[in-house]
């Protein structure tokens, strides 16, 4: 289900695959996902998966409602998000989904009227970017007073602290249009966590840190690779901590971890990664990098009061 109606939104879009996804769904690491199911008879035509985190955004809920393409226009993915939007603590006050679309169509793009239909509002805009991995070569210069280190499936249990901090600070430094999240803690166990789900999922981590002299990481960049080649790879974040910007640290990062992923994963083709379209260091890298725009990706949200509950 999911896939279908990703696949049919999407650019280009290959799935997870059951097996993996599921291990997301069922992971114990203070997140929970909810799924709602809409039925004609015996046949499932569309989901909405309702994900809260226990850590932290406490009075968040993230809605992902699927259906199925064929039976879109019937009013089923309003019915599913209504019910979600019911099911939900009335701690959880901010509802937060996403919407995928071809850009300069964001006026006319149908995942955005649905949101907008049931009262969601865009709260920001971030660029997806694609890159052929086959062709790429190494792009960043030397950076002097610090050391670049790469590691795949995990970065030494001394650096866990650093990078915890920093995998912290990701979403809240960069822009995020309307959502402004906060700072979060990972804590080395739930980095160790977030390692088990991917390694029972069969990918490949490969995450780069600038270090240094005396060992503290300030700049970080972690990329996953799925088991399936033709699957992009994904990056799942890049962060230089201010006081160490102007350095070419964020692209020399990202630079090592795409040499090794090439190492690593010789069979990979292509990376994806995203940036709020407000955050225009970090465009200027990917252009550099040769990252190409395929899709935006918008983040649409809406305020829940007591009353329709």
């Amino acid at each position: 289900m999911e896939s279908a109606s990703l696949a049919y939104d999407r650019f280009e879009w290959v799935p997870l695959g059951f097996d993996s996804r599921a291990v997301v769904w069922r992971r114990r690491n203070g997140w929970t996902h909810d799924l709602w199911g809409a039925y004609d008879g015996t046949d499932l035509v569309g989901i909405v998966d309702v994900a809260t985190c226990l850590d932290d955004t406490l009075d968040t809920a993230w809605l992902f409602p699927h259906v199925l393409p064929g039976r879109r226009r019937q009013r089923i993915g309003t019915r599913l998000v209504r019910q979600a939007e019911l099911s939900l603590e009335p701690s959880r006050t901010r509802l937060v989904g996403t919407a995928h679309y071809p850009e300069g169509q964001c006026d006319i793009a149908p995942p955005v009227r649905f949101a907008e239909s049931l009262g969601y509002r865009l709260a920001t805009t971030e660029t997806v970017r694609e890159l052929d991995l086959t062709r790429y070569q190494r792009s960043a210069g030397e950076v002097r007073g610090y050391g670049i280190q790469t590691f795949v499936n995990g970065v030494p249990h001394d650096l866990r602290v650093d990078v915890g901090r920093i995998k912290g600070l990701v979403d809240a430094d960069a822009p995020s249009g309307e959502l402004d999240w906060g700072a979060i803690t990972v804590t080395p166990e739930q980095y160790a966590a977030e390692l088990e789900i991917w390694r029972r999922q069969e990918r490949t981590v490969v995450e780069s840190v600038a270090l240094t002299e005396d060992r503290h990481v300030v700049a970080w960049t972690c990329v996953v690779a799925s088991s399936n080649a033709a699957r992009p790879a994904s990056v799942e974040g890049t962060l230089v901590l201010t006081d160490h910007r102007g350095h070419g640290l964020g692209q020399a990062v990202k630079d090592a971890s795409l040499i090794e992923l090439k190492r690593a994963s010789p069979n990979l083709q292509r990376v994806r990664t995203s940036s709020d379209d407000e955050n225009q260091w970090m465009h200027r890298i990917n252009e550099r990098m040769g990252f190409a725009a395929i899709e935006v990706e918008g983040l649409v949200q809406r305020s829940v009061s007591d009353s329709i509950r």
